[in-house]
């Protein structure tokens, strides 16, 4: 995007790809199809993108580049010897971004349109995220907001499936469900703040009657 005018027609060929793959139902539009929707050549698509992977990786980047900075703003302003309540924010930030960007994270999500582990100029954006969520999660083990014998990268994997599956429904309308005419994102930030009002109650000292 070199270019005022590469940048603009990327911007449509952005909105066009993820229209049309809503559309299809997950079949990966061809640049031929792309540039019919935008009413432009081929050939002036072609000189930006070599193919369709190369598309949607531009399409995935943008959105990943925006996901990073969102979640890394939300974690900043958070105290930072409160490492739990960082990944409150942390999973929060995700949570909305999928609200503001749902086709891009059904893009990334679905590995018949794109395997996001074919490609690491993508896939780091995605490590990052979980490297954040490891380093969180290691700080509030040493300062006692976690159990003593909690196995970190497994609670950090069982936090990824529950991001994950609180995404999908929200992007699939499931959370409204539950909502009752509420927004959707209140009910999601209370089934965060019980997520990790749960985890951190497990390092808490059981109490027990004596014999």
């Amino acid at each position: 995007m070199s270019t005022p005018e590469n940048a603009r027609v990327h911007e449509r060929a952005v909105t066009a790809t993820l229209r049309l793959i809503e559309a299809s139902q997950s079949q990966i539009p061809a640049l031929q199809d792309v540039a019919n929707a935008m009413e432009v050549p081929l050939d002036r698509l072609r000189a930006i993108y070599a193919d369709e992977t190369a598309l949607l990786s531009s399409v995935v980047e943008q959105a990943c580049m925006v996901l990073m900075d969102r979640c890394t703003r939300a974690v900043v302003r958070v105290d930072p010897d409160d490492p739990m309540e960082q990944c409150n924010a942390l999973i929060y930030a995700y949570l909305s971004w999928v609200v503001e960007y749902p086709s891009q994270f059904r893009l990334m999500s679905d590995q018949r349109l794109l395997n996001m582990r074919e490609h690491p100029d993508l896939r780091r954006y995605q490590e990052s995220i979980n490297d954040l969520a490891m380093r969180m999660m290691q700080r509030a083990h040493a300062k006692g907001q976690l159990h003593p014998k909690e196995d970190i990268a497994a609670l950090v994997l069982t936090g990824r499936c529950f991001v994950y599956g609180t995404a999908r429904m929200i992007v699939d309308g499931r959370l409204e469900d539950l909502a009752q005419d509420a927004d959707p994102m209140l009910v999601a930030q209370k089934i965060v703040n019980d997520y990790i009002r749960r985890i951190a109650r497990g390092s808490q000292p059981r109490s027990g009657r004596g014999g």
